[in-house]
């Protein structure tokens, strides 16, 4: 396999940045959006109660807002994930990462899993979906069993982790899974870990083309500090 040479600016297109810390603050807000439009980031990932906030400060920009839908447990009920999902968004999220259930998976409940994630795709009625798998929780079989769950119910992304607790850091192996898996029906985002230029490259050579990570700025210029332990 060809290593690819990224330069700082295809890096910076790659990354998904990201501040849902309970913190947060309006003016956290502000400065995030304001590095995604100075550095040329893929997106903003933020909490939904900020959607609006940082719509303002990202008008005319390409930055994409994105969110994060039951996180970080995932064990809101299947409802309550769909109509989370039907309001972000009307707020305007135009992407957005969710958690599976993963005890409904460890129970060998398939279909309940499968069931759940094929509902909140079709309440994102076309928005793009990433699915967090939390892939630290699971053994190499579940791994395997919860992506193609999650490819067969539809999603747009299958993505490793959350990047909290246990869900786990980006790994190289975990990563090619999921692009062996994902195939041409789905795309691989990979989250947990990502704090510099050279792990960003190794994963994005492994197979993901979207880095969830509160170091961006840190990644891009070498400076700086990670927004959370994302």
């Amino acid at each position: 396999m060809t290593t690819k040479v990224y330069t700082v600016e295809e890096i910076a297109s790659k990354i998904q940045h990201t501040n849902v810390n309970p913190d947060v603050t309006k003016e956290d807000i502000k400065k995030l959006s304001e590095d995604c439009m100075e550095y040329k980031f893929d997106g903003v990932m933020l909490q939904p109660c900020w959607i609006e906030e940082a719509k303002k400060h990202l008008q005319g920009s390409e930055v994409k807002i994105c969110t994060a839908l039951g996180y970080p447990m995932g064990g809101s009920t299947t409802a309550t994930k769909v109509n989370e999902m039907r309001e972000v968004i009307e707020l305007g999220a135009e992407q957005v990462d969710f958690m599976a259930n993963i005890g409904f998976l460890k129970s060998g409940m398939y279909d309940e899993y499968r069931e759940e994630i094929a509902q909140i795709v079709k309440a994102a009625n076309g928005r793009v979906t990433k699915i967090m798998l939390e892939f630290g929780m699971l053994t190499q079989e579940e791994k395997r069993k919860a992506a193609e769950l999650a490819l067969s119910a539809g999603v747009t992304y299958l993505k490793n982790s959350s990047g909290w607790g246990k869900g786990g850091h980006a790994t190289v192996e975990d990563v090619q899974l999921l692009k062996e898996i994902a195939g041409d029906k789905a795309l691989v985002k990979a989250s947990g870990g990502i704090r510099d230029f050279e792990s960003a490259s190794t994963i994005l050579n492994a197979g993901a083309v979207l880095l969830g990570t509160s170091a961006g700025v840190k990644i891009v210029t070498g400076a700086g500090n990670a927004l959370s332990d994302y």
